[in-house]
């Protein structure tokens, strides 16, 4: 649209006139359309202007529109995930935080009643002035059994420690950051197995929390794992690109020329229209991510906890692979979102790496799977006969269990074809077509013709070259 006044203020400037101003003939005279396209010059630069800037307004908040429909889903999936965790994190404090201050202190009062007693049979036995060692022995050795399983009870299954039975307090175990890391560990199917729901209600809203919420999250992890594996494989195919380009910077090599007949070329489909294989990751790439993921998590939880950097690494790599056998767990509250991202964002990267390597050698596994299938229909040709592979196969193990404990038979002249490909001629481009006439197969000391087959249409053209 712009460019008709562009054009309009042309003319005017060969007819005389200047940028925004009309001139007139050389004998004075003036045309009317002239005077008319001179009046609306400026309104109609300002209504195209405008028009053309709404336009342009409306295309990029279409494009806009379009971005968020493909990246709203993807966030989406990623809030629902968080919040179904944190409502179930809340469900889970509920229930147990109050129940685990009751069962400790119910627990560390049956601890001091066992000490109670012990120290009082033995007061009883000294005022009784019994100097028997059998019988001091015998009770000192019922009440330790007593209050020795008793501590192992309250501390396996109350998770009760040495600190809170020698003070006589309890520590919070179900925090509210220790329900969120259980909530995420459930849905992941990591599930350490420390600290565990113990009230009918918890258990019971484990199961439905798992029942919706393990689908949720493996897909969520999925789309983020494909996320990932698609902007590596964009990164990876531009690092090819580039060392592409500086090696034929480097080496002066030039594009291999692609012949085209005029048919393909009138079609509008160029040398440069050629298919593009889909780049594949090398695996020892991805798997050299995901060690280095698993040693920064190393690093990092070594100086979180009380760790080495070899049982940070042995952690980090279990809980990867979703084992999670709960000999460690992190205890220090105050990282517990970190670890949280940590484990998130390294179950992304384990889901890329199954993504990225795994389905290439299941492809292999399936072709392989394939080719040996088609091999049942193979030829083999023996003593000037042809047979099928499977027929000679079995003729050959009928042969060898009727031999019995023969170690071995020899089979001459045996050798399997593979597909009968056609024998080509190295000076096939002699051969005149039987589409060809006198004039375009007659060569002559000034020209020759030179015969190549079209990249896209597999046509046979022939191109002359003049001498």
């Amino acid at each position: 649209m712009k460019w008709t006044t562009a054009l309009v203020k042309f003319r005017y400037r060969l007819i005389g006139g200047t940028d925004g101003s009309t001139g007139s003939r050389p004998d004075g005279s003036w045309e009317t359309s002239e005077l008319l396209a001179s009046n609306h010059t400026g309104k109609s630069d300002d209504f195209i202007t405008s028009d053309d800037q709404g336009k342009e307004d409306e295309s990029e908040e279409t494009g806009m529109r379009k971005y968020a429909k493909l990246i709203l889903p993807h966030v989406g999936l990623v809030f629902l995930t968080c919040a179904y965790t944190l409502i179930g994190a809340s469900v889970f404090y509920s229930f147990e935080n109050p129940n685990e201050h009751a069962t400790k202190r119910q627990q560390l009062n049956l601890i001091y009643l066992r000490q109670e007693q012990f120290v009082s049979s033995m007061m009883e036995l000294a005022a009784a002035n019994e100097t028997n060692r059998e019988v001091w022995s015998e009770i000192a050795q019922m009440h330790m059994h007593n209050m020795s399983d008793h501590l192992f009870v309250a501390f396996e299954k109350y998770f009760l420690t040495s600190n809170e039975v020698k003070k006589n307090t309890t520590v919070e175990v179900w925090s509210f950051s220790t329900a969120i890391f259980f909530a995420v560990t459930v849905v992941t199917t990591i599930g350490y197995g420390n600290p565990v729901p113990i009230t009918k209600a918890g258990r019971l809203a484990c199961i439905l929390f798992s029942l919706f919420g393990i689908p949720l999250t493996l897909v969520t992890i999925a789309d983020l794992g494909k996320f990932l594996s698609e902007h590596l494989i964009w990164l990876y195919g531009n690092y090819l690109k580039i060392k592409h380009y500086l090696c034929r910077r480097v080496e002066h090599r030039k594009e291999k020329h692609e012949h085209v007949c005029e048919q393909c070329q009138n079609r509008g489909i160029s040398p440069h229209m050629l298919p593009v294989e889909e780049q594949k990751i090398p695996a020892v790439l991805v798997l050299s991510i995901l060690m280095l993921y698993t040693a920064l998590g190393g690093v990092l939880m070594s100086h979180l906890e009380p760790w080495s950097f070899f049982t940070s690494f042995y952690w980090s790599f279990i809980t990867m692979t979703t084992v999670g056998f709960g000999d460690l767990m992190p205890r220090r509250d105050e990282y517990m979102y970190l670890i949280l991202s940590y484990i998130i964002l390294g179950l992304a990267i384990t889901t890329m790496c199954i993504d990225l390597v795994g389905v290439q050698y299941i492809r292999k596994i399936h072709y392989f799977g394939r080719k040996i299938q088609d091999a049942r229909s193979a030829l083999a040709v023996v003593g000037g006969k042809v047979v099928l592979v499977s027929e000679l196969y079995a003729n050959l193990m009928q042969k060898r269990a009727r031999n019995g404990d023969r170690d071995a038979f020899i089979i001459e002249n045996l050798y399997v074809s593979k597909h009968i490909i056609p024998f080509i001629p190295s000076d096939i481009k002699w051969i005149r077509y039987i589409d060809q006439n006198d004039q375009g197969s007659m060569s002559t000391s000034s020209s020759s013709l030179e015969l190549h087959s079209c990249r896209f249409c597999h046509s046979r053209f022939s191109i002359s070259h003049h001498a």
